[in-house]
């Protein structure tokens, strides 16, 4: 009875979701399936706070293969942000104060700085697993084709798997020096983001139209698309972390939840439970800044 309830359950949950059914082995919408129960599944609920997820994106990071194989053999680049701060203390432990390893940040209309007196964190590069002293854009210059740079974004269109980020710099700073490389197929892009930062329509319209001169009343930046990226969201790190599926059923929240995700995980039972083993460490991590 228990196992009917939950088939019952998540098939009422897909339909809210995609508002279709069919009798096959998925449920499709646009460009994504869904992959359904199968006997003996289990399904269990998460609820991620916006510093909960950028934590299990890190250790999802940390257990992707691609990147064990770059830190046996290979370059691994770790560009400054919020998101890479949290990639950069699980695979190199680093010890800063937050907001000293970002540039470009977005905070309440009238706040101070979180970087704000704080001596910056160059981004990091190691290779063979080592960090060395070399500056990134050199770094970047001796990339082979499967070498992997980490790069966050602001936007998310997971479902036209598309990620932007803002730009402030005329010149495109960081982002300009990647594109310059990954999207001639000399290094890997990977976009660690959370689902917080999903919104709707195509990111190429919104770079297009940001790009046109006009007066600006208050201060708009470029945004600049990631091209050849892999997208790694809180979805990707629970399928680096266990064999499960994931779909997210709810967002936002309230008392410190504002931004936050809740996301059904479902498989066999000790794969589910992996996850919900992981998530019990991570639950608690305090706010980026307090």
């Amino acid at each position: 009875m228990k196992k009917i309830l939950i088939s019952i359950g998540v098939a009422a949950l897909l339909v809210a979701c995609t508002g279709q059914q069919t009798n096959h082995d998925e449920v499709t919408t646009n460009k994504q399936s869904i992959p359904q129960l199968q006997d003996g599944d289990v399904i269990a609920g998460i609820n991620l706070t916006v510093a909960e997820s950028k934590r299990l994106i890190a250790k999802g990071i940390v257990n992707h293969p691609d990147v064990k194989a770059k830190l046996k053999s290979g370059i691994v680049i770790i560009t400054s942000g919020t998101t890479n701060t949290y990639i950069a203390e699980e695979l190199v432990n680093l010890d800063a104060p937050r907001g000293s390893f970002m540039t470009g940040h977005l905070i309440p209309e009238g706040s101070a700085s979180v970087s704000a007196g704080l001596t910056r964190v160059p981004n990091i590069t190691l290779i063979d697993g080592k960090s060395v002293d070399i500056n990134y854009e050199e770094a970047m210059k001796q990339m082979k084709e499967d070498d992997i740079v980490f790069k966050g974004a602001n936007m998310l269109n997971y479902e036209k798997n598309q990620v932007a980020v803002c730009i402030g710099a005329p010149s495109g700073g960081t982002t300009s020096v990647i594109r310059n490389h990954t999207s001639n197929g000399n290094g890997r892009l990977i976009v660690p983001i959370g689902l917080e930062k999903e919104v709707y329509g195509d990111l190429s319209a919104y770079e297009q139209l940001l790009k046109k001169e006009t007066k600006q009343l208050s201060y708009v930046p470029s945004v600049w698309m990631h091209h050849n990226a892999e997208i790694f969201t809180e979805i990707e790190a629970i399928k680096a972390l266990a064999e499960v599926n994931v779909i997210p059923f709810a967002a936002g929240g309230i008392s410190g939840r504002e931004g936050g995700i809740s996301l059904a995980v479902y498989g066999k039972k000790a794969e589910v439970q992996k996850i919900l083993d992981l998530i019990a460490t991570i639950q608690g991590e305090s706010p980026f800044v307090k």
